[in-house]
């Protein structure tokens, strides 16, 4: 078993907040005095770069997080424990080594790959549009 570590579990709190709060910081309050509050655009080209600007916010935040799930994954998958040896964990954890690592580390990298397609799906999506949206207005 490891110890939770206090500390890490604060810094945990504290980066869920900042991700938080830059979610709704940089989403709604900046895009409405970009942009202008959503579907009251003075053009509809204004509401095409705002839809936009939100997508790729919303893909620059999740890379990262999907980056540290990623390097996660890898690192279980290399050392085959989870968690990885010298990893500091919020709450009491046990160690898995062997084989029972695999699922965890498996897990982490489909969960990034998958956030990141789906991101980029969505992403395709609004690019398509937002031209739709110029050639209208």
């Amino acid at each position: 078993m490891i110890p939770g570590d206090p500390a890490i579990r604060r810094r945990w709190l504290i980066g869920i907040a900042l991700f938080a709060a830059s979610w709704f910081l940089l989403l709604w309050p900046l895009a409405n005095a970009l942009y202008g509050p959503p579907g009251a655009a003075a053009t509809s080209a204004l509401q095409a770069n705002r839809l936009i600007y939100e997508e790729l916010v919303k893909l620059v935040l999740l890379a990262g997080v999907a980056g540290l799930s990623a390097w996660l994954g890898i690192k279980t998958l290399t050392t085959r424990s989870f968690p990885p040896a010298g990893l500091r964990v919020p709450f009491k954890m046990s160690i898995n080594q062997g084989r029972t690592a695999l699922l965890p580390g498996i897990g982490l990298l489909l969960a990034a790959l998958a956030t990141l397609g789906f991101r980029l799906a969505s992403l395709r999506v609004t690019l398509e549009l937002a031209a739709l949206l110029r050639r209208i207005g």
